[in-house]
């Protein structure tokens, strides 16, 4: 173990450098770029815990174990007695939503800066990732193709095909099957292949493919009522998502995105007439719960992170007044906890009557340096029975339900189609925070976050945040290092520097980062487009026969038209009916901004 570092500049910044005890250093550690396909991993026990990580006696272990599900504070407590080294690949990172992923073909997604392609083996009804590059040539495998005859993943440039372990199964370029077979079984012809679990309506992955029975043995990093088969029982999970994922691209770090995932003071500035109010803003006093560790992150509690009224209006320019204002709303607070889980686990809590919770999750999955995926649900666990089957996303739960199966099994896909709707408000919240986020690490990366001054008991999560990736984390994630790549170490603030700022345009971009991969959104996006367009020729077509038949019947006199409506009503009616047509395709044109870019000023707001 090594020697604990000096007191964190930042922790010297706050009230009296007295927030917290000094955390143990660990050392980074890195994980081999080897193809692990055609070894076998030595499977060890791991002590259970919230984050399944831990040391064990090597025996054997077949399975992970049965027992209940212990809480999060017992999770962090037994994290905290494990080494403390904090291991950046052998984690699990969400991938994607389920229903973002298509079965016919690939799809390429990228972690920790490494390219990943995700496609769907029909035979063994599973998704895989795997290494995004093809062995021959370094041709990226999400530009290939499912081939419908083998099942397998088959390279686009030269047909090099791969089954589920990553192995090389035809070179259609071979000059003998002899020698398609010699290459085939070189471990040069293989691709990694890494682990993967599908749950919650969400795949993930297990960053280092070489420790594949580890990974089996750690729990996914969800909070105890949305996993499956862990209560005492085997049961399902007690608790339900509330809608659909909701994921997007931003290019912000991830340690930049969880410090303002773990700070409540800007919900009612940044956030303000959205889901804040600036009028309710105050002392937001954080409190410690349980140890600080490698495996197990921290805690915050609260009582006044959600204030449900308003400051007195004496303590906008006094003092004592405001803490006075802010001790008197506690009681009308929501007490919530916030919950850091490595590696990017925000988990919001908020404990309820009857031991119930409400849970708003987020997770600051890795990209790259400097980019970032947020990955955000929302979770229950005192859901009527159904409802919860309203809100299940697999077929066979509606058919299962015993609420009404046949309407719960019409309503279900109807309610996830209208998730646009809830993912618009997303975009709003999102960014109002990444505006500031962007900026923010512009400078960073010229004056680094030992710049920060925060005196203030709210900025307790991110002194804890900086505090942990320093003596815990290396600094930040371990970014794959591909060739060429940037240098070794923490490059989150420093790769990058040289490049040219985004335009706000850029930075806000709702189609790239989230739209083009949503199904609800690309959906009700094409519908938009397609009625504004139809109205756009209704416009026109209505304009032109008003204007006809007013030509018309000033000419024609005697003719007989429309003789109902009179000679003047018709071209009246259709010039209003064109009016009508223009005003609902300007509406649509402003709702389909919102599935591309809508600027967030907070000036305005």
């Amino acid at each position: 173990m090594i020697a604990p570092k000096p007191t964190s500049p930042l922790l010297r910044a706050t009230s009296g450098g007295t927030l917290l005890a000094p955390l143990t250093a660990a050392p980074r550690h890195r994980t081999p770029t080897c193809r692990p396909s055609r070894h076998k991993a030595t499977v060890v026990a791991l002590s259970s815990n919230g984050n399944g990580n831990g040391s064990g006696s090597g025996q054997p272990v077949a399975e992970p174990p049965s027992a209940a599900q212990p809480t999060a504070t017992q999770a962090r407590d037994a994290a905290a007695t494990q080494d403390p080294a904090f291991n950046w690949n052998r984690q699990w990172y969400p991938l994607a939503p389920v229903a973002y992923l298509t079965r016919s073909k690939p799809a390429p997604y990228t972690v920790l800066g490494r390219r990943l392609v995700v496609w769907f083996h029909e035979a063994s009804g599973r998704w895989l990732a795997m290494e995004d590059r093809c062995p021959h040539r370094l041709a990226p495998l999400s530009e290939g193709r499912v081939d419908a005859a083998t099942g397998n993943l088959q390279c686009s440039y030269h047909g090099w095909q791969f089954g589920p372990d990553g192995n090389c199964t035809a070179i259609p370029q071979a000059d003998s099957p002899q020698q398609e077979a010699a290459a085939c079984g070189s471990q040069r012809s293989c691709v990694a292949a890494f682990p993967v679990r599908e749950e919650q309506g969400m795949l993930w992955v297990w960053m280092d493919p070489a420790s594949a029975a580890i990974a089996q043995l750690t729990q996914l990093p969800l909070p105890p009522e949305l996993l499956a088969g862990r209560s005492a029982g085997g049961g399902g999970p007690a608790g339900t998502l509330l809608g659909d994922w909701y994921m997007r691209d931003i290019p912000v770090s991830a340690e930049g995105l969880v410090e303002n995932l773990v700070d409540p003071a800007h919900v009612h500035f940044a956030h303000n007439g959205v889901i804040g109010a600036r009028e309710r803003a105050g002392s937001i006093p954080l409190h410690l719960q349980g140890p600080v560790s490698a495996q197990g992150g921290f805690a915050l509690g609260t009582s006044q992170q959600w204030e449900s009224s308003q400051r007195a209006p004496a303590a906008a320019g006094n003092r004592s007044s405001t803490s006075a204002a802010g001790g008197a709303a506690s009681s009308s607070g929501v007490p919530a906890v916030t919950h850091f889980i490595p590696p990017g686990l925000v988990w919001l809590e908020f404990p309820a009557p009857g031991g119930s919770r409400f849970s708003m999750l987020f997770y600051a999955v890795p990209v790259s340096p400097g980019h970032s995926r947020l990955v955000a649900g929302y979770s229950s666990d005192a859901v009527p029975p159904a409802v919860k089957a309203l809100l299940q996303s697999g077929k066979q739960q509606w058919q299962d339900s015993n609420a009404c199966p046949h309407v719960v099994y019409l309503l279900a896909p109807l309610l996830h189609a209208f998730q646009f709707v809830a993912d618009i408000g997303n975009h709003v919240v999102l960014d109002g925070d990444t505006v500031h986020i962007y900026q923010q690490e512009q400078l960073v990366k010229r004056e680094g976050r030992r710049a920060y001054f925060m005196p203030a008991s709210a900025d307790r999560g991110v002194v804890l945040l900086r505090r942990w990736l320093d003596d815990y984390a290396g600094g930040g994630p371990d970014y794959y290092q591909a060739m060429g790549g940037p240098p070794a170490g923490n490059t989150s603030e420093s790769a990058g520097a040289s490049s040219r700022p985004l335009s706000r345009r850029e930075v806000l971009d709702r189609y790239e980062q989230h739209t083009k991969n949503c199904p609800s959104c690309r959906r009700a996006l094409g519908v938009v487009q397609a009625v504004r367009q139809a109205l756009q020729l209704g416009t026109t077509a209505a304009f032109a026969a008003a204007f006809t038949l007013a030509v018309v019947s000033a000419l024609v006199p005697a003719a007989p038209l429309a003789p109902r409506l009179g000679r003047a009503s018709a071209p009246l009616l259709l010039g209003l009916a064109g009016v009508m047509a223009g005003v609902l395709q300007q509406l649509l044109a402003r709702l389909e901004q919102q599935f591309v870019f809508v600027d967030y000023v907070h000036s305005e707001r």
